[in-house]
């Protein structure tokens, strides 16, 4: 294939200057350079003090000097802290291999060819090798080494065919711009560096091997011998304190010019593919993200049923176009476009609320900070509309073969083949999901808002009659409100996250809603979020309760069992939807106190009495949402689809011995599998009722506007108990984000605990080599 005919156009004119990097690019260069310098050096001179008083006690015992016991116990105790502080430095392992298929220029001429000049076109070396994943995902990697400190390593590139399928030609071509953008970086030795000191601290910090078992068994013998082991212990455990704090500090200093390196790995795409290229691929990448995960999900529910889908990747795509038709929007996922009437330079696909990066790029600058990076200096440029695919010989042939990995390869040719658009509309062939709802139930509990059946009756509005009350449901307005709830949500889920550590902010900053933001005042922006949500859902729980009102009444004036029929199963979604969020708020309490006390990988006295403190009050929670379980009568339909027919001795029970000081241990991870079982099924009793609603209400609506139709006597009612267990959202139980002081300590979290661990371990390890240095056989 001619590369001109798949190889995109580039900018007519490029600034000189656009990816020349700027001030704080080499700042934050110069800052890395120096951390991971002063840490290499620091970490070679301790290596080396205590390998100098190893040689020197094994001297003076060869040669019979005095105080031959002292040297008999310095010598085993330096020689084993050298072995430690060694060992470490060969625990890296090539990080280059990966899972995905490697393609080569023979197999895929097209595709190296687009690869080879846009390479020599941004001035990067050609990838070593080129790997093909399942994901939607494109990213360099490295094959490591300890040689690889000091000589350049090879550089692979993985493109995910998720990715690509989702993706224009020219948008494609930004997607490898911005990764051969960091080929070209010269700071990119510095993130190689610190990646491979990275692998060695984490061994001498996280790995305990068989020298900690050798140290732990010498604690364990005879007194006499014991407190060798002990000593080493504390020393060691001392070095590991003062290697991993001083380290972080090289971390801070690297996100800091990993963010740089992003912005102009950017700037490097935009110089051949203009500003709006990236930008469109940041766009659709959260929907190619979601509908991936649809897929594999899709996929693995049919693979227990012996099926396979041949092409996850048209599964990819009908999830896609199935949650356009969802949320009744056509940009969801597609190329979006500029208003005619706006400058470009001007127009932001991103709001600055907007989500967080896609996966493949989690922890890159948020997508409004890179858009306004790509268009501070505005490069217009023509985007290829071509699908990407067209750089693929074969693209059915190789979906196929990707695809076939997801499969056990014993059984697959076993499975039966079914077509993915079948496979993956079961997931979306709901009444609830119908476009007319704007996306009003997808992944919502709308009966969650209300404390009980009395208060959803006299919210929410209807009119004189049904008719006019049903026809005011479901406005156009609904699918914005519905859509700051999800960015609400993200945006909550994102700073909380932050706040917890699970999340890292790109460079060490964080910023929201265009504003920098201390980790101190993520707090007070998570309680101003959590107000504008909770006016936006007291807008759509208005709205959810004229929605069940208008049709009770159009079911009150139908009559024919209609009105009970519907207000039973309205009671049963509210009984089961906030039984579930009971079960799962008592699970996340369990598992939080159980992940909290074993921080540390040590139970004392007072985190057992916690825990099990925890597990009785769950325990009591969880007996009575059992029995309250016990107690409710799904409709016939829905025992139907869960193939039950005797309820009370089918359903899952609670029957776990009570808690106590001797089986706490065991009893924890068992009950947090048997509140899994429970809250599933309620999950599911609420998914099948809400469609029986969906259902019900759809049946009275066309009854009610059409007097031809005949309506026929509704099914037999639900049944649900008068009292029960219920739990608002918001009223969750407040879980611990942070530590207690001891466990701080030990995990150097927080400033004064991370001082304090420093202090201490550098005053153990620097008394340790200290003495070694000045004792003098």
């Amino acid at each position: 294939m001619d590369i001109s005919t798949v190889y995109p156009a580039g900018p007519a004119q490029v600034p000189d200057n656009l990816t020349r990097p700027n001030a704080s690019y080499k700042r934050h260069v110069w800052l890395a350079m120096l951390g991971l310098t002063f840490f290499m050096l620091a970490y070679f001179a301790l290596l080396g003090c205590f390998a100098w008083i190893t040689w020197a006690s094994a001297s003076a015992l060869h040669e019979g000097r005095d105080d031959v016991i002292r040297s008999i116990v310095i010598l085993p105790c330096a020689a084993i802290l050298t072995l430690f502080m060694a060992k470490s430095l060969f625990a890296v392992k090539r990080a280059g291999n990966t899972d995905g298929m490697e393609v080569t220029e023979q197999e895929q001429p097209a595709l190296f060819s687009l690869i080879y000049r846009l390479a020599d076109e941004i001035g990067a070396p050609r990838p070593h090798r080129v790997f093909l994943t399942p994901d939607v995902n494109a990213a360099v990697s490295y094959d490591l080494s300890l040689l690889n400190l000091f000589f350049p390593s090879k550089k692979n590139l993985i493109i995910g065919l998720g990715l690509v399928n989702v993706l224009s030609l020219g948008e494609m071509k930004a997607v490898l711009a911005h990764e051969f953008g960091h080929f070209a970086q010269r700071s990119m030795m510095v993130g190689r560096w610190v990646y491979i000191a990275h692998q060695i601290i984490g061994h001498m910090v996280a790995t305990r091997d068989w020298l900690d078992k050798l140290v732990k068994f010498i604690g364990s013998i005879d007194l006499r011998i014991a407190w060798f082991g002990w000593l080493l212990s504390i020393v060691i455990w001392s070095i590991r304190a003062v290697v991993d704090t001083l380290f972080s500090l090289v971390v801070m200093a690297e996100r800091a010019l990993s963010r740089e390196m992003e912005f102009n790995a950017d700037l490097v795409a935009v110089s051949v593919t203009g500003s709006d290229a990236l930008v469109n691929a940041l766009h659709k990448l959260q929907a190619a993200d979601h509908a991936w995960q649809t897929a594999l999900n899709v996929a693995e529910r049919e693979s227990r049923n012996g099926q396979r889908i041949a092409d996850l990747f048209s599964a990819q795509r009908v999830a896609m176009e199935a949650m356009r038709h969802v949320l009744d929007d056509q940009s969801y996922g597609a190329t979006p476009l500029a208003p005619t009437d706006t400058n470009p330079a001007e127009h932001r696909v991103f709001s600055e609320q907007s989500a967080r990066p896609p996966q493949m790029w989690a922890t890159h600058p948020a997508n409004r900070d890179r858009e306004d990076n790509a268009k501070r200096i505005y490069v217009a440029a023509p985007i290829e509309e071509r699908s990407a695919w067209t750089l693929f010989n074969e693209p059915a042939q190789v979906r196929s073969s990707i695809s076939q990995s997801f499969y056990n390869a014993e059984k697959r040719d076993e499975m039966e083949v079914i077509a993915a658009k079948d496979a993956v509309m079961k997931r979306f062939a709901f009444a609830s999901l119908a476009p007319k709802y704007l996306g009003n139930y997808l992944g919502r509990a709308p009966l969650r808002n209300f404390s009980s059946m009395d208060e959803l009756l006299s919210c929410g509005e209807i009119a004189a009659t049904p008719q006019a009350s049903i026809a005011q449901l479901y406005p156009s307005s609904l699918k914005d409100l519905l859509k700051q709830e999800r960015d609400l949500d993200i945006e909550i889920a994102t700073l909380e996250g932050l706040r917890s550590g699970q999340l890292k902010p790109s460079g060490g900053v964080i910023r929201h809603r265009g504003e920098e933001l201390k980790k101190e005042q993520i707090p007070t922006a998570i309680s101003e979020l959590k107000v504008e949500r909770s006016t936006l859902a007291e807008q759509l729980k208005q709205h959810d309760a004229s929605c069940r009102r208008a049709y009770l009444q159009a079911a009150e004036q139908l009559d024919q069992g209609w009105y009970s029929y519907l207000l039973s199963l309205n009671k049963l979604l509210h009984c089961t939807s906030h039984l579930a969020a009971v079960a799962h708020n008592e699970q996340a309490l369990l598992t939080n106190t159980w992940l909290v006390i074993t921080a540390d990988k040590q139970i004392g006295f007072f985190e057992k009495r916690r825990m099990i403190r925890v597990a009785k009050q769950v325990e009591a929670v969880l007996r009575e949402v059992a029995s309250t379980l016990q107690t409710l009568r799904p409709t016939a339909s829905t025992l139907e689809k869960l193939g039950i027919d005797r309820w009370k001795e089918q359903i899952p029970q609670f029957n776990l011995l009570n808690v106590s000081e001797k089986n706490w241990a065991d009893w924890c991870p068992a009950a947090s599998q048997e509140i899994s079982n429970i809250a599933g099924l309620l999950d599911y009793i609420s998914d099948v009722t809400l469609e029986e609603i969906i259902e019900a209400e759809q049946t009275l609506h066309h009854a009610i506007i059409d007097a031809d139709v005949l309506l026929t006597d509704a099914p037999a009612s639900a049944s649900t108990p008068e009292d029960y267990l219920t739990l608002l959202p918001g009223n969750e139980h407040v879980l611990q984000q942070k530590l207690d002081l001891w466990n701080r300590f030990q995990l150097a979290q927080g400033l004064l605990p991370t001082l304090s661990r420093l202090l201490i371990a550098g005053g153990i390890v620097g008394g340790t080599i200290l003495f070694g240095l000045l004792y003098k056989p």
